[in-house]
C-alpha cells in the first residue's frame, strides 16, 4: 500500500513531494494551541451538527413512515431547496424530493452572478418599464442577502464596463451610479470612474489605444451549485426531508375534490416506491413545470408520455427532449464558456455592454478560470439534456476577439456548457408562439392551479430566497396553516455559521496546509472544511487528488498524472460529500459538489475512474455499478466543449 513518508530517496517530482508542495503533508504534528481554530470559528459544534446529519437511508425511512407532511415539494434546484428550507424553519414539516441531483439541470448552469442587472436597468428607462425597475431592486436586496447568508460562497465582485467612445462615459457612468442608488443601504461599494491608462493597467489584455475609459460597479460572484447543495443541507439539519434521485411518477388526487393530496414517487437507486401524503403540494420543477402542469391536469395525476416517446424513439442522449411543447416555460439556451485566467483581470469582471447581436455578454474571474457568457437562443422544446454547440462557442469567442489584443483561441476553451433560462409567461392565458427571448421580463412565476397545486417557476438565482418566501406565503394561506415568520434573510447556510474571513488562514495553521488548499476547503465549505481536514489527518491517502485514488503503489514519478495536482479535489474531500452532502454518483461530485468539470473538462475525464473507485468502495458498488458509473461520466463529461 502506498504511503506518502519522508525519505532520503525522494525525487523532486516523486508524487510524495508534489503532494508536500502542494500542502498534503503527512507529518501533521499536534499543535499546542489547537484550540485556536475551533474557538474562532466553533469547529466543536460544526463537528456535532455535521455527525448528526441523517443519511439517505434515513430519510427515505423517514418518507415511509410519515403519515401526511404539511408540504411536498418537488424539485431541488435553487428555488425548491429554498421553499423546504423557508417552510423547515418555519416549523412545517417538509418533503422534498429531486429526480436527479441537486443544481444538475439550471441552477448549476448560471452566470455565477448574485446581481441586480445592470442590462434590466437599462431597459426599464428606455422602455419606461416599471415591472424591470421592480425587479432589478428586488435583485438588489437579495444580492445582499445572498453575501449575507453564505459568506464563504458568495464575494463580491468589481466589474469593469470598457468605454470605446467619450459620449458612452457620462451615460454609463449615469448608469452605474443609478445602479448604486436603486440599492439603497444593500448597496455593496460605489461605483467609479477609471482613466484609459488606469483601465489599460487593470485589463491589460485590453487595446489600451481605443479605450476611452473604463466604468467599475460592484456585483456578487457565486458558486451556484455549492450553494444550491448548502441550501438542500441546511434545510435537511432544520428537519426538512430532502432526497436526490427520486423521481415523481403520479400525483395523488382526492377522487371526490379533484385536489392533488401528494405523489407517487420512486427511488432511482432501488427501484422502490413510495406513497407521499401532503396537505400541500408544491411544483419547483423549473423547466420541467410543463410536465408537472400536465399530470396536475389529468383526473388520474399520470403523465402521458406518448408524445414524448415518440419524439425520442431515435434520439441520442444530446437529443433526447424532457418536455414537448410547453405552455408555460418559454425555453432558452444559455451557454458559457471557460477560458485561462489571462483573458480577464483576476479581481475584476468585464462586461461587454454591446455585442454585434445587442446582447450584454460578461467575462468574469471564477474559480481561478475566466467564465464567459452568455447566449440566449430561443427554443421550442425542453431538452433533456442540453449541449453547447460549436456555433455558441465561436459565438462568443468572436465577442471576446474584438476586445482582446492578443489571439483568442478555440484550444483555449477548457469547458462549455448549456442551460435553460427560466423564463415564463401565464399557462392559463398567455399564446403559444416563438419568438425571441431577450424581451421577456426575467421576473418568476407563481399560481395556484384549481386542484391546489403550488406552482412556482422563472426568476434567477439571485431571487431565489424572495421566491421561495413568496411560495410559502401561499403555502400557509393554501393549507390554512399557523406557523412562525419567515426567517431566511438573515439565515447562515451551513458553512457560514460563525464564518470567519480569516478563515483559510487559520486552516493553513492549524492543519499544515498549503495556502491553495487552505483556500478551496475556506471558499467552498467555510466552517466545515475543518471536517474535511480531519479526514487528511486520519489517513494521509485522503489528501491525494482523487484521479490518484486506486493507485497508492505508484511510487515512480514518469507514471503519474502530476496534472492531477492542479486542481485541488482529493479523495477527502470526495468522501465529505459522500457522507454529509448526498453525492450519489461520480457527476455529482465531478460537476456540482465540486466544478472539476465545469472548469476543465479534459482533467475531469481522467479523474472519473478515480472518482468511481472511492465511491463503490464507500457505497459499496458491484462492478457492474461501476462500470455503468464509469462510462455514464465519461459520456456526460464529454459534452462539455472537449
Amino acid at each position: 500500500m502506498y504511503t506518502i513518508r519522508r525519505s532520503r530517496k525522494l525525487l523532486l517530482g516523486s508524487v510524495a513531494t508534489v503532494t508536500a508542495v502542494w500542502g498534503a503533508n503527512s507529518l501533521i504534528k499536534k499543535s499546542r494551541d489547537s484550540d485556536i481554530l475551533y474557538s474562532d470559528v466553533s469547529v466543536s459544534t460544526i463537528k456535532k451538527s455535521s455527525v448528526d446529519i441523517p443519511s439517505r437511508a434515513d430519510l427515505l425511512s423517514r418518507l415511509s413512515k410519515t403519515d401526511k407532511f404539511d408540504v411536498l415539494i418537488i424539485g431541488g434546484g435553487a428555488t425548491g431547496t429554498g421553499c423546504a428550507l423557508d417552510a423547515a424553519t418555519r416549523g412545517l414539516n417538509v418533503a422534498l424530493v429531486e429526480m436527479n441531483d441537486f443544481a444538475s439541470g439550471t441552477s448549476s448552469k448560471s452566470t455565477k452572478m448574485a446581481h441586480g442587472g445592470v442590462r434590466y436597468l437599462e431597459k426599464a428607462f428606455w422602455e419606461l418599464s416599471k415591472a424591470q425597475l421592480d425587479l432589478v431592486i428586488e435583485a438588489l436586496n437579495e444580492r445582499a442577502h445572498m453575501l449575507h447568508t453564505a459568506p464563504h460562497l458568495c464575494k463580491i465582485l468589481p466589474i469593469m464596463i470598457p468605454v470605446y467612445n467619450y459620449w458612452q462615459v457620462p451615460y454609463f457612468y449615469v448608469g452605474t451610479k443609478m445602479y448604486d442608488l436603486f440599492a439603497g443601504s444593500q448597496n455593496l461599494k460605489s461605483s467609479y470612474l477609471l482613466s484609459p491608462s488606469r483601465a489599460a493597467e487593470v485589463a491589460p489584455m485590453l487595446d489600451a489605444s481605443k479605450l476611452k475609459a473604463g466604468l467599475v460597479y460592484h456585483d456578487g460572484s457565486f458558486n451556484d451549485s455549492r450553494m444550491n447543495s448548502s441550501l438542500a443541507v441546511t434545510a435537511v439539519e432544520r428537519g426538512a426531508t430532502v432526497l436526490n434521485y427520486v423521481q415523481i411518477k403520479q400525483l395523488l388526487k382526492n377522487k371526490e375534490t379533484g385536489k392533488v393530496e401528494g405523489a407517487v414517487a420512486v427511488d432511482r437507486e432501488t427501484g422502490k416506491e413510495y406513497q407521499i401524503k401532503a396537505k400541500v403540494v408544491v411544483n419547483a420543477t423549473g423547466p420541467y413545470s410543463d410536465r408537472l402542469l400536465q399530470m396536475d391536469q389529468s383526473p388520474t395525476g399520470l403523465p402521458d408520455d406518448s408524445i414524448l416517446q415518440k419524439i425520442n424513439e431515435n434520439a441520442t442522449v444530446s437529443t433526447k427532449i424532457a418536455v414537448p411543447n410547453p405552455k408555460m416555460v418559454v425555453p432558452s439556451a444559455g451557454v458559457h464558456i471557460i477560458l485561462p485566467s489571462f483573458y480577464c483581470p483576476k479581481e475584476m469582471g468585464l462586461l461587454d455592454a454591446q455585442t454585434s447581436d445587442g446582447r450584454v455578454m460578461f467575462f468574469l474571474p471564477w474559480q481561478g478560470k475566466v467564465l464567459a457568457g452568455t447566449t440566449d437562443i430561443p427554443m421550442k422544446q425542453v431538452p433533456e439534456n442540453p449541449t453547447a454547440t460549436e456555433a455558441d462557442i465561436q459565438d462568443i469567442l468572436k465577442e471576446l476577439q474584438h476586445y482582446i489584443t492578443f489571439p483568442v483561441k478555440r484550444e483555449d476553451v477548457l469547458s462549455a456548457w448549456a442551460g435553460i433560462r427560466p423564463l415564463v409567461k401565464d399557462p392559463r392565458t398567455a399564446e403559444s408562439g416563438s419568438g425571441t427571448t431577450q424581451q421577456l421580463v426575467r421576473s418568476h412565476f407563481l399560481f395556484t392551479s384549481p386542484s391546489d397545486l403550488i406552482t412556482i417557476s422563472g426568476g434567477k438565482w439571485t431571487t431565489y430566497r424572495e421566491m421561495a418566501e413568496e411560495t410559502i406565503n401561499e403555502v400557509v394561506k393554501v393549507g390554512k396553516f399557523n406557523t412562525t415568520p419567515c426567517i431566511t434573510k438573515k439565515l447562515r447556510l451551513v458553512g457560514g455559521e460563525n464564518w470567519n474571513p480569516n478563515l483559510s488562514a487559520l486552516l493553513s495553521q492549524q492543519y499544515q496546509l498549503s495556502s491553495v488548499m487552505a483556500e478551496h476547503l475556506a471558499n467552498n465549505y467555510g466552517t466545515r472544511a475543518p471536517v474535511i481536514c480531519e479526514l487528511f489527518k486520519q489517513d494521509p491517502r485522503n489528501k491525494l487528488p482523487v484521479a490518484l485514488a486506486g493507485k497508492e503503489n505508484v511510487s515512480v514519478f514518469g507514471h503519474v498524472d502530476y496534472d492531477s495536482f492542479r486542481y485541488p479535489y482529493t479523495i477527502g474531500e470526495l468522501k465529505y460529500t459522500i457522507k454529509y452532502e448526498y453525492a450519489r454518483t461520480a457527476l455529482d461530485f465531478l460537476m456540482r459538489r465540486t466544478r472539476y468539470a465545469f472548469l476543465d473538462a479534459k482533467q475531469a475525464l481522467n479523474a472519473v475512474e478515480g472518482t468511481v473507485k472511492v465511491m463503490g468502495d464507500e457505497l459499496g458498488w458491484d462492478s457492474k455499478r461501476r462500470q455503468s458509473e464509469i462510462q455514464t461520466a465519461t459520456e456526460y463529461i464529454k459534452t462539455f466543449g472537449v
